[in-house]
């Protein structure tokens, strides 16, 4: 009775052992101190299969005892000899450390790449980057990883007034500007990345006294040029700058060549010296014209929930994937 509960009790002990081999081998997640277990398994083996075998003559132990034993001292010997051939791969490199640091950042870099699906549209710093957009290839975008934390694609930067905004369908469809001044991405990136993974929309303001204020959204999606670039989504609003942007929420994109806002008797974009998502009127107008001092007018850069119709400094809008 004493040698068939040994028995079981080494059965369930290989069984155990198996199993964690298993686990390892399938998940790959050796270390450099299996090379003490190793040796460590292989006396215990050695001296478990002398005792299995001991016990396996005697008549307390059935022949499917027998047959048990005999798979199991097998799968051992195989999952020993297939530590012994990981290791040996293992111990060419430098260490466990540096193979799985190496692993580790070639996951990062793939992830923080822009591709499809997009995990990110940026990289690692502030700079200027290509980055693959689906159905249009590779195109440069301004990463910000400085004004609201890493991983931000600026669609439109205003600071100095050297490049105008008051541009036709066309050029809002494919962009303008200059990366390194003043800029507008242009819609069909921005709906194309919008529609890819959901987005945050982060947009600074800046007023003439330099006070900073920002307004954020955490569902940003624009339509496809076929639905004149509407405005489908903003998500939920944080800030203080004030919410100018949700009354603009489902419509559509306008320019002066191109009318698609609701005032029946004129055209958003021309009355406001820009182009931008428009109703009968709009609550932000920060494609229009650069002042170069604070004024009151309705044709300039201005975010109606914070000053009014009062032109502001600076301002940049930014998304990023969630």
């Amino acid at each position: 009775m004493e040698k068939i509960q040994r028995c079981d009790a080494v059965l369930a002990a290989k069984e155990e052992q198996i199993q964690k081999l298993q686990e390892k081998l399938n998940a790959m997640q050796l270390k450099v101190s299996i090379h003490n277990n190793l040796e460590n398994m292989h006396n215990e083996k050695i001296k478990y299969k002398a005792e299995l075998y001991a016990a396996s003559s005697e008549k307390s132990c059935s022949e499917n005892n027998k047959r048990l034993i005999e798979s199991l001292s097998a799968q051992i010997h195989e999952n020993t000899e297939t530590l012994r051939v990981l290791i040996t791969q293992m111990t060419n490199s430098k260490s466990t450390r540096h193979l799985q640091n190496r692993e580790t950042e070639r996951l990062m870099q793939e992830e923080s790449m822009h591709c499809v699906p997009f995990k990110s549209f940026c990289n690692t710093s502030t700079s200027i980057q290509s980055i693959d957009v689906v159905g249009i290839g590779s195109v440069s975008v301004l990463c910000d990883f400085e004004t609201a934390g890493p991983g931000w694609t600026v669609v439109q930067r205003r600071f100095n007034g050297t490049v105008d905004f008051f541009r036709d369908w066309s050029e809002y469809r494919s962009g303008f500007g200059d990366l390194e001044g003043e800029f507008f991405m242009g819609l069909e990136k921005l709906h194309r990345m919008t529609n890819s993974v959901q987005c945050e929309l982060y947009i600074k303001l800046v007023d003439f006294h330099n006070v900073v204020r920002y307004a954020h959204y955490d569902n940003f999606r624009i339509g496809s040029e076929e639905e004149h670039y509407m405005l489908k989504s903003l998500g939920t609003y944080s800030g203080s700058a004030g919410d100018a942007l949700s009354y603009n929420l489902n419509d559509s994109f306008t320019t002066y060549d191109r009318d698609n806002d609701a005032w029946s008797n004129g055209n958003c974009a021309n009355y406001y010296h820009s182009g931008w998502w428009y109703n009968l009127y709009g609550n932000s107008n920060l494609n229009g014209k650069y002042l170069d001092r604070e004024k009151h007018d309705e044709k300039s850069i201005w975010w109606y929930n914070w000053k009014g119709y009062k032109s502001l400094k600076s301002v940049q809008i930014m998304i990023r994937p969630i």
